[in-house]
């Protein structure tokens, strides 16, 4: 078995949002380009003023996204779609002054064993075009396939970039350790890529469900990073839109602590109300007021129960 790399912590000290603090809600059930697909994460272009949505088709296994375009109050302005792209569970944004944005996702989204489940291998970088599709396979050279040589990495990559530091925090599925956490400079990765070669300033285990004190259907549901710490949602939605809202989660790590360390677990009422109210989706929104914790959810249109619609939350305050 391959050993995993050791743990590091060289990450700059940084304020920590106040789970409790001040926030608001500036897009509330909004309809995304595909209504019956259900959206998954989100991120936000602060050059330009838009957000991307990712949303995918429940129950699907084929890889396949739609890409949505909006404005931040999660107003429709475009829209691409994406074939053999894994689920769409993270999300990166990286903007370009000269144009439309880098998106940052999983792809390679295949069975690389017999009789194996799909999944993704790879973080791909690609441009947004409104109206545009790209096929993974088929990409005729508009995606930059980014493979990761982490010695103790399996698969299930997710990517987020906080747009403050342009650092890149990758969530994956280790070889020894159930899910682990690397953070880079995103410069550094578009010079050498993601391996044991490009210096990380952390890798550190993610805490197992158990250690977070949750339960094992409270599911990982976003990721992402401001200054030194991570952040991540957890839940679950109901068995019936019609029933009471599951338990959400928000936790906070410390990428320069390692192992099972929990900075803090807190449970979140936004968005109870709800109908199948599922957490989907956490960015960093860059803001000429300072930085926001963005946290999204997925929920069911009351009078049409195959339909989804959006819905971002955030907090505001800092501390430390």
């Amino acid at each position: 078995m391959l050993s995993a790399p050791p743990a590091n912590a060289d990450v700059p000290a940084s304020q920590r949002f106040v789970f409790d603090g001040p926030g608001g809600d500036p897009v509330l059930r909004r309809k995304l380009h595909q209504p019956y697909w259900a959206m998954q994460s989100f991120a936000y272009d602060h050059v330009h003023g838009h957000m991307y949505f990712v949303q995918t088709k429940p129950g699907s296994d084929t890889g396949d996204l739609w890409m949505t375009r909006t404005d931040l109050s999660g107003n429709v302005l475009g829209a691409m779609a994406l074939h053999s792209f894994d689920h769409g569970s993270s999300m990166g944004i990286e903007p370009d002054t000269e144009g439309s944005p880098y998106v940052w996702l999983a792809g390679d989204w295949q069975s690389l064993k017999p009789g194996t489940a799909p999944n993704s291998h790879k973080i791909a970088r690609f441009k947004y075009v409104d109206d545009g599709l790209i096929d993974y396979f088929n990409h005729q050279g508009r995606v930059r396939e980014f493979p990761i040589g982490l010695s103790d990495f399996l698969d299930c990559p997710r990517p987020s970039i906080d747009p403050y530091t342009n650092r890149l925090l990758i969530r994956y599925m280790g070889t020894q350790n159930p899910w682990r956490l690397a953070l880079f400079d995103l410069s550094a990765v578009l010079r050498n890529g993601i391996s044991n070669s490009t210096p990380a300033l952390a890798i550190r285990a993610l805490p197992t469900n158990a250690q977070l004190g949750l339960s094992d259907s409270d599911h990982f549901q976003g990721v992402t990073s401001y200054g030194q710490y991570a952040y991540l949602s957890y839940g679950g939605p109901p068995a019936k839109p019609t029933d009471l809202a599951k338990p959400s989660y928000l936790v906070r790590l410390d990428m320069n602590n390692e192992g099972g360390s929990v900075e803090e677990v807190y449970r979140t009422t936004a968005g109870n109300s709800l109908p199948g109210r599922e957490p989907q989706g956490m960015a960093i929104w860059r803001t000429s007021s300072g930085p926001r914790l963005a946290f999204g959810f997925s929920a069911k249109v009351a009078t049409s129960p195959d339909q989804f619609e959006a819905s971002v939350f955030y907090k505001s305050q800092l501390t430390g």
